[in-house]
């Protein structure tokens, strides 16, 4: 099993491998949109090309990126790491600002030029997505500080190594959450589109990076038959699993917040929502717009620390716990299921899938 390949031919061949199972992937959960076939190749377009910011990041983070040493502003971040102070935190919480800003940035440019080169939407079209996803009151703020202070955090605590490997996980779903969005935005035709085309952006994301650790794997000596077709079927299992669940986490939360209008009316009768309506009072906030907002920064929070627990579980070894663990999340989204069939039974949301 010793071949004398060179690594771009031998990872054409893992890509060929690799694809074969996330095939059976995307029929399993794609059956009901064939008729669909541009907007499901878009999208898991789409999610392959969600891993390239997260990628870069992971490589260049640390080191300096031609001669600009001084811009790279995680440098700084190792004379603050573990100290407990305020400064220190905010430090922390200004670079993953920057880095979330980045990835939309990112997520923008890729979608807008795959979208135009494919006909599927116009500059112009684009241009109005592009505006509505970045009005998201706090975005970028709210991630940015999120991330930043588990970092900062975690960095008190563990080493580099560890904390790291965490938000990498956390990163990595807020760029398929903007993936997602920017893909197939003007597309939900109900809840059950949502959690499709966010498990599509999933399947691309898992795709290449099955792509990157198997061909990693093979060319760091593990070319052992046996050890290495363990290490392929696990790839092309737990880690594709887990990323589903992630996402369909998300694809839940974003189809409720398409249709938050429908809904916060129904539950605002049923004085469900005490804090918003006090939020409105003070204000003078429109609910229904806030209810929206709460409903994608819920998923994408929850979905995010669901991942850094997965990677947690990984980085510290406790690999016994990670199937216990993602049961837990599927009964978890079967939930969310049965709460989205709640939703169509009283007519808060379409049935269609559009």
């Amino acid at each position: 099993m010793n071949l004398d390949l060179s690594f771009w031919k031998t990872v054409a061949i893992f890509a060929g491998i690799s694809f074969v199972p996330i095939l059976g992937w995307i029929y399993f959960f794609q059956k009901q949109n064939f008729e669909k076939k541009k907007y499901v190749i878009i999208t898991f377009i789409a999610g392959m090309m969600s891993i390239i910011p997260i990628k870069l990041y992971e490589k260049y983070w640390d080191i300096s990126v031609w001669e600009l040493e001084h811009l790279n502003l995680f440098k700084y971040l190792d004379n603050v790491a573990g100290t407990q102070t305020v400064s220190a935190v905010l430090a922390f919480v200004t670079v993953s600002i920057l880095v979330s800003s980045a990835i939309f940035l990112f997520s923008a440019f890729i979608m807008s030029l795959l979208e135009i080169i494919s006909r599927d939407n116009s500059a112009k079209v684009f241009s109005q997505k592009f505006l509505k996803i970045s009005e998201s009151p706090f975005l970028f703020v709210t991630i940015g500080a999120f991330i930043g202070t588990c970092t900062a955090l975690l960095a008190l605590y563990f080493p580099e190594k560890v904390w790291f490997f965490v938000v990498v996980g956390m990163l990595e779903e807020f760029a398929k959450y903007l993936m997602l969005r920017f893909a197939d935005e003007n597309k939900i035709g109900s809840v059950s589109d949502a959690i499709s085309f966010a498990i599509l952006i999933a399947l691309g994301f898992a795709f290449v990076e099955n792509v990157v650790y198997i061909s990693r794997f093979w060319h760091e000596g593990n070319q052992n038959f046996a050890g290495f077709s363990a290490f392929f079927l696990l790839r092309s299992t737990i880690s594709v699993i887990a990323h589903v669940c992630f996402s369909a986490i998300i694809g839940y939360f974003y189809g409720i917040a398409h249709f938050s209008d429908e809904i916060y009316q129904e539950e605002s009768r049923e004085n469900k929502h005490p804090v918003l309506k006090f939020i409105h009072k003070v204000f003078h906030l429109k609910s229904a717009p806030l209810f929206h907002e709460e409903k994608l920064l819920e998923g994408l929070l929850l979905a995010m620390i669901i991942h850094a627990i997965f990677n947690s579980l990984l980085e510290f070894e406790l690999v016994i716990w990670v199937i216990p663990f993602l049961i837990g999340i599927f009964l978890y989204i079967l939930n969310l299921l049965h709460r989205r069939d709640n939703h169509i039974r009283r007519g808060h949301i379409p049935h269609h899938i559009s």
